[in-house]
């Protein structure tokens, strides 16, 4: 999450317009050059957010249209990972990484754990490996009955943010700060109140955060302290 420039979109692609409705992107599996069609869905569409960052929009599916799968070889990703470039070599390696998954039926959910999988493989950074998590734990935070595997997606995304933050991967104070939140917050969710009030503290002890932070932290803070892993705020 790199070039932080506001809260509210910094798990956005950096390609999303600034507009709202569909637009549709037509791009090929940098693979097998299939085409892969993604709708691109403007960031204003977006009337607020959620405690774990996730944007309140008016536009239907807008997560779950973030990340897609190439039918034929399984190559999955975010719209900026269809425009990578990749030599016969690494092309090989990863048709040999993908080849567990064909014949397997993938949903939104299932593609976001195969981005992050691939991205993991490909030794991307902590970052990027766990904003896929993240992705694929909002677009489960409405369906109730699939409040453990939301969960298992937080522990995941929320242990490759812990690893950004120990490999350095973020520079801006204020970023880290947020990161530090969201972890703080990840904790919460799935009941670790006590390493939820850890990193709420780092938090609250650091000389720069943003504003929206500021407000929030402490009483995010009050709801760990209260026993409360509240998933849906």
């Amino acid at each position: 999450m790199k070039n932080l420039i506001l809260l509210y979109v910094i798990f956005i692609t950096s390609n999303l317009l600034q507009a709202h409705g569909c637009h549709p992107e037509v791009v090929n599996c940098p693979i097998d050059d299939t085409e892969i069609n993604f709708c691109v869905i403007g960031a204003s569409a977006a009337f607020g957010n959620y405690a774990d960052f996730q944007l309140q929009i008016d536009e239907e599916n807008f997560y779950e249209e973030q990340i897609k799968s190439c039918p034929n070889c399984r190559y999955t990703g975010l719209l900026a990972d269809f425009k990578v470039v990749f030599d016969e070599k690494q092309k090989k390696e990863i048709k040999g990484f993908l080849s567990k998954f064909k014949r397997k039926y993938f949903d939104d959910v299932k593609e976001c754990e195969i981005a992050a999988q691939l991205k993991e493989f490909l030794k991307e950074s902590n970052d990027k490996i766990a904003n896929c998590y993240l992705i694929g734990s909002y677009i489960l935070k409405l369906k109730s009955k699939k409040i453990d595997q939301r969960k298992e997606l937080q522990d995941k995304a929320r242990h490759f943010f812990i690893r950004a933050i120990e490999n350095k991967e973020y520079s801006n104070p204020i970023e880290i700060s947020s990161i530090n939140y969201l972890i703080a917050e990840l904790y919460r969710r799935t009941a670790d109140f006590k390493n939820a009030i850890k990193y709420y503290d780092v938090v609250i002890n650091s000389p720069q955060k943003s504003p929206w932070i500021e407000d929030m932290v402490s009483i995010q803070k009050e709801l760990a302290v209260k026993g409360d892993n509240n998933n849906r705020i």
